[in-house]
């Protein structure tokens, strides 16, 4: 006999169950209407349970509203609901796809194609008037169905809401830790970009196999997903990309959907970001290779210059590629993305308006007053580099490595360190000129800046866990969210997590 319930009067046979949660009195079965046999999904809302909560009854009511006024391929459509003596129904059209929770390898690539389909859900549901929000996005409420072309779906709206720009803060916070933005979980204002760190933390875990309850060991005390060393073979652009959309602070976060979307769409998503390169033929010139063609660029070529002038000019770079010496040379303006610069000696050099994009420079001399001023070092590898003395105002550094990097009398002036994966951990610091620098969402763990100059810096959601901050000059300095424990303060005092 049949354990399940009778629905037939209600024009519902039901087939199996799908799956439960006892404790809070939910059960979900296939079933087939009774007339036309088209399979549903009906989700039973069991409040007389012992162990139910009647006040689940209005989130309900508000999934039942919002999903009869949606119609996207990505979100399966309201088909019914009603009664029942132990509770409520809701019926839904049914879709032969799993949840994420359920392992499978997903390539790379298939997980941008999911990323695509949600970001277009959320477009979506971003483009009503008002806005609406879902709240609650992980693996658990993602469905992919596999055979044949891969199609997605985002389900469970029991915690959406409906806002103009940003949602109105409640007295209950609802959502799943690990998946929630820090304004979500502080009960703050939701915008567009909420759901865009939930969408994130989601990608990451399929990206890194974290099952969803293993998520927060991914999260450190500043309340960002640490995942980076996890996925080596990525293209540091999805890497980049993934990082913004998980960003701690809204400031650094995609604002919206759209925005994430068209930022996705032409990442590849393996392997590293290209080189730039000249089309240009070779010279034949003993000193210049066509190798240092393809990855130098100093000045556009002209015929109005000689293969000597030419050679000239490009020699220094030669050098430095094949030799990694480079001391004192003049590399103004000098484009070295993603070049092998491990150990090298450019004691003294300059290298402003310097293109080192993902440059590996590892261990490198760069002190003697070397000039890094207005370079680009986004994504660069300094590791243990020797940066002592070094000017680098207004150098851009986002998502650079500098741990063990030492700084100490640097000038990071208007310098910016903007986050998201900006790694200062152990770097030494000792009275460098960080004024007006952008440090906002930085890990400095255990970073030494006694005596440092942070006045009217940026520090909003930085970790700066352990550091020490004696004599540091904080006038100005933006500390929203900043996580100080641990850290040894100006005044010489320890700061204790408050209780």
């Amino acid at each position: 006999m049949s354990t399940f319930p009778d629905l037939a009067e209600l024009g519902y046979q039901i087939v199996k169950e799908l799956g439960h949660n006892r404790a809070g009195g939910r059960v979900t079965y296939l079933a087939h209407r009774t007339a036309s046999q088209p399979p549903v999904v009906i989700k039973q809302f069991q409040f007389a349970h012992s162990d139910s909560n009647w006040s689940e009854y209005e989130a309900i009511q508000r999934e039942v509203q919002l999903l009869q006024q949606l119609d996207h391929p990505s979100i399966p459509h309201y088909v019914d609901s009603f009664e029942t003596p132990s509770g409520f129904c809701l019926v839904q059209e049914y879709k032969p796809a799993e949840s994420l929770v359920f392992y499978y390898h997903w390539s790379v690539e298939e997980v941008k194609r999911i990323a695509i389909a949600l970001l277009e859900a959320l477009v979506y549901l971003q483009s009503a008037c008002p806005p609406i929000i879902h709240r609650d996005i992980k693996p658990e409420h993602i469905l992919v169905e596999r055979q044949g072309e891969l199609k997605v779906y985002l389900v469970d709206f029991g915690f959406a809401h409906r806002g103009g720009g940003e949602v109105a803060v409640s007295s209950v916070v609802k959502g799943t830790l690990g998946f929630m933005p820090p304004e979500q979980l502080f009960n703050r204002q939701l915008t567009l970009a909420s759901d865009l760190y939930s969408l994130g933390a989601t990608l990451i875990c399929l990206l890194t196999k974290t099952k969803s309850t293993q998520i927060g060991n991914l999260i450190d005390s500043a309340y960002r997903l640490n995942f980076r060393r996890l996925v080596p073979h990525l293209n540091s652009q999805f890497i980049e990309w993934l990082q913004r959309m998980v960003a701690p602070s809204l400031k650094y976060r995609f604002d919206s959907a759209a925005a994430a979307l068209e930022a996705l769409k032409p990442i590849p998503v393996v392997g590293k970001t290209p080189k730039l390169s000249l089309t240009l033929p070779c010279l034949g010139l003993a000193a210049l290779s066509c190798l240092a063609w393809v990855n130098t660029t100093l000045k556009p070529y002209s015929q109005t210059q000689s293969p000597a002038a030419i050679a000239s000019a490009t020699a220094p770079i030669s050098r430095l590629l094949k030799t990694h010496q480079c001391p004192g040379c003049d590399l103004r303006g000098a484009n070295l993305e993603n070049a092998n610069l491990k150990n090298a000696n450019l004691t003294g050099a300059n290298l402003e308006n310097a293109q080192l994009t993902g440059a590996d420079l590892s261990g490198a001399h760069l002190t003697g007053g070397v000039n890094l001023g207005n370079a680009t070092l986004t994504g660069a590898n300094l590791e243990n580099a020797n940066l002592t003395g070094a000017s680098l105002w207004e150098a851009s550094l986002g998502g650079a490595d500098l741990r063990g990097a030492n700084l100490t009398g640097a000038d990071l002036k208007d310098a910016n360190l903007e986050g998201i994966g900006t790694n200062l951990e152990r770097t030494n610091l000792e009275g460098a000129n960080l004024g007006d620098a952008n440090l906002g969402d930085v890990n400095l763990w255990s970073a030494n800046l006694t005596g440092a100059n942070l006045e009217g810096t940026n520090l909003d959601f930085a970790n700066l866990a352990a550091t020490q901050l004696t004599g540091a000059n904080f006038i100005g300095a933006d500390i929203m969210g900043t996580n100080f424990i641990g850290a040894t303060m100006p005044d010489g005092s320890i700061f204790n997590n408050p209780t």
